[in-house]
């Protein structure tokens, strides 16, 4: 044994800190940085390579992370064709950490991190609903098992981090990432914090919490635009997600791009370093969002380069993401220059070192795992199809659903067989065999049933073009019942299906002109209208006199006024996942029944954004229209009904009794809320402080019991400090955030 860092009897603080007693200036910046590893390999016939690229950089500065080394999607242009399928995955990952040992002086490993919001983003994994989806069933048990899976398949290939869970508080639907979230409420947010983390760590995987904070309330909905928003709000909504994820044992925090009450974020030693490691306790890394860093800049907060990666380091963003070149540089300009000094570039490097030691990577680089045996093994795919039917929220049923007593159906709308627009964004290409659409769904249903299934797509979903309208038309007349699939698309693959080299069936990538993307990363929106010609086909429909189930498959709440006034059932499928076709084919012929919640309000205009239902006070109405959403936050129907009574409140436990009065068995979200009648600060004229997804049999009753925690009751002050001074609370318990039984509640 040389140095004393490689004595594994030693804390890992202790072994940091001799590690950062023999490491060269050098060694210490690349611990700072994380490099692609997508654009770092290359196969040249069946062999994995390492670029020359790659091998030059890591020469001058050993990078300590990296970073997408498996992601394949469209913007990458990786696919199964050039990219890293599950059967070599582990090869790669240890390839490139076999090199990292090999060619640092001290036997340094990387630290690996993959895209992992709904899925691991890599090719042949199991492929989840997205945050809206997850966040639509209400169900924290279930957000743990969606995490361990995840963290099953991260692990099995060697890779020891996550880019995700992402846990911005929604606020603009407009803004292009709404898809990625979970809610616009910051308790929601929390407990599905706490569970998937809960579920990732279980697996020794190391989430990263995105977007360290603020970045879900964009000025305008345009992505990384400014938030205007207090001190208050940012303690009482913003960061409550952050504090009950960190507290479940997340190392690793991703800071925004975006500026808070004008102050950027990734150069501010008020959140990261006095908000996130004084306060929260954390006890990670933080990694920049990818080229948050010369944005720093670019929002003139410096002139020269190099004071933007030293405005980073000095706040406590240790490690820049995608921009190493230019960190690396500015880095060494900062210190020749006085900007920082070392005793800086050793905290950064410190944070990723210990992370390191603590993962055991020093020790045991090349962990065991069986990417073939775990990605999209058979209990996985049966716990995407179960959390696909969780995420299914109906929104309007006059009878029209289950489907009973018919011959023939006509599947009709965009996104009836479209696969890449049903994941959503941040997904792989699907290969044939492995995903299940809409249309296949419910053909594989209905033939139980001996019911024939038509089908056309009718139109596009941004196109104007209306020659599919005949086509649409013809077979809709002839059939009992019309299921119209109308929605968004997130990702710039089109919707037919091509071989690629290796015979794998793809989604061909469209030109930007072709590009059907209307939501996703960077595709943010001033209106919400469905686009193209949909709600033009939707409206011939209507003109047959024929049932029309709308079956909507998008990312973010668009205005559907119109389909709920014109369809005899409307469901929101959310992106559903690869699998989701199935969940919705059981869901349409009641194999399966629906109980997922609304977790976002639905506008009626987009004049009236923002419309969270956790307002400070109540809206008045407008002269030409009224402020009420179009459905509430918690809204959601089911083939089953239920009846609320005997709602009581001792001390900070409240009890409800629930009972099922329909004619189907079925899950119930109770969801409870408060209004603190005083209070040190505005607080919102109702706040969600429990839900539970329960199961009830037709007949049953069941009792329901909420214990209401401090950070709910409670709340912050400008300073940061937690007050716990109201004593007099209005306690509502109910189906939604507005159909809800009241009691008043009073703690001594």
């Amino acid at each position: 044994m040389k140095y004393k860092y490689q004595d594994k009897s030693l804390s890992p603080k202790e072994r940091t800190c001799d590690l950062l007693k023999h490491m060269t200036i050098n060694e210490k910046i690349g611990q700072c940085l994380k490099l692609d590893g997508f654009r770092s390999y290359e196969w040249q016939g069946d062999k994995f390579v390492i670029k020359k690229s790659f091998t030059d950089f890591y020469n001058q500065f050993p990078a300590g992370t990296m970073s997408v080394l498996l992601r394949a999607d469209w913007w990458t242009e990786i696919n199964w064709d050039n990219g890293i399928p599950p059967h070599k995955m582990r090869e790669a990952v240890m390839a490139f950490q076999k090199y990292a040992i090999e060619n640092s002086r001290l036997g340094i490993p990387l630290y690996i991190m993959e895209e992992a919001g709904h899925g691991l983003m890599a090719l042949g994994s199991t492929v989840f609903p997205t945050g809206l989806g997850l966040g639509a069933m209400f169900d924290k048990q279930q957000m743990q098992k969606v995490g361990e899976v995840i963290g099953s398949e991260v692990a099995s290939t060697g890779v020891q981090s996550t880019h995700g869970p992402i846990l911005d508080i929604i606020r603009d639907v407009r803004w292009s990432r709404v898809e990625e979230n979970y809610s616009e409420d910051p308790y929601h947010t929390e407990v599905y914090a706490e569970n998937i983390v809960k579920g990732l760590v279980s697996k020794n995987i190391v989430p990263t919490l995105k977007h360290f904070c603020g970045h879900g309330s964009p000025e305008g909905g345009h992505n990384s635009a400014p938030t205007h928003a207090g001190a208050i709000e940012m303690f009482n909504l913003q960061l409550r997600p952050f504090a009950a994820a960190i507290k479940a044992g997340a190392r690793s925090v991703m800071s925004c791009y975006n500026t808070v009450d004008q102050e950027s974020v990734t150069a501010s030693s008020y959140y990261l370093t006095e908000i996130l490691r004084n306060r929260m306790k954390f006890d990670g890394f933080v990694v920049s969002d990818r080229e948050a860093i010369p944005l720093i800049r670019k929002q003139r907060f410096c002139e020269e380069e190099y004071m933007a990666s030293a405005m980073a380091v000095k706040a406590g963003c240790d490690v820049d993401n995608g921009c190493w070149e230019y960190h690396s540089k500015g880095l060494l300009e900062a210190l020749e220059k006085g900007a920082i000094c070392e005793d800086d570039l050793d905290m950064a490097a410190s944070h990723v070192l210990k992370l390191k030691f603590e993962l055991g990577l020093f020790d045991n680089p090349f962990p065991g795992g069986d990417p073939i045996e775990v990605l999209s093994c058979k209990k996985h795919k049966e716990i995407a199809v179960e959390t696909a039917r969780k995420c299914l929220t109906m929104l309007k049923n006059d009878g029209a659903l289950p489907l009973k007593n018919v011959k023939k159906i006509a599947v009709i709308g965009p996104n009836i067989d479209n696969i890449m627009n049903q994941i959503g964004d941040y997904s792989a290409p699907q290969k044939e065999g492995e995903f299940i659409t809409v249309l296949q769904g419910i053909k594989n249903v209905a033939d139980k049933y001996g019911v024939e299934v038509v089908s056309a797509r009718g139109c596009g979903i941004r196109s104007k073009d209306r020659s599919g309208f005949a086509a649409a038309l013809e077979i809709a007349e002839k059939a009992d019942v019309i299921i119209f699939v109308p929605g968004g698309s997130s990702t710039k693959y089109g919707s037919n299906l091509k071989k690629t080299l290796t015979g794998a069936a793809i989604s061909e990538v469209l030109s930007e002109e072709e590009s059907e993307k209307e939501s996703g990363e960077g595709t943010d929106r001033a209106t919400l209208h469905y686009s193209g010609v949909q709600m033009e086909l939707f409206r011939n429909l209507c003109d047959l006199g024929k049932k029309i189930i709308t079956v909507a498959v998008q990312g973010r709440p668009l205005l559907m006024e119109e389909l709920l006034e014109k369809s005899s059932s409307l469901v929101m499928a959310w992106y559903p996942g690869s699998l989701g076709g199935q969940a919705i084919g059981e869901a349409v012929f009641g194999e399966c029944n629906i109980a997922g919640r609304l977790p976002v309000s639905l506008p009626r205009s987009e004049g009236q954004l923002p419309i969270h239902y956790n307002a400070l006070e109540v809206r008045r109405d407008y002269v030409d229209m009224t402020a009420k959403p179009l459905l509430p936050f918690g809204f959601g129907l089911s083939y089953s009904k239920f009846e609320y009574s005997e709602l009581q409140c001792h001390g900070r436990k409240v009890k409800v009794k629930v009972k099922n009065i329909g004619e189907y068995d079925g899950d119930e979200v109770v969801q409870c809320y408060l209004t603190a009648m005083t209070s040190p600060v505005q607080r919102p004229i109702a706040e969600l402080c429990g839900f539970e997804r329960v199961f009830i049999k037709v007949g049953e009753v069941k009792e329901v019991e909420f214990n209401l925690s401090d950070i709910s009751l409670g709340c912050f002050d400008r300073m940061g400090n937690f007050r716990m001074e109201t004593k007099h609370f209005k306690i509502g318990v109910g189906g939604n955030s507005e159909d809800l039984l009241v009691t008043d509640m009073y703690l001594e």
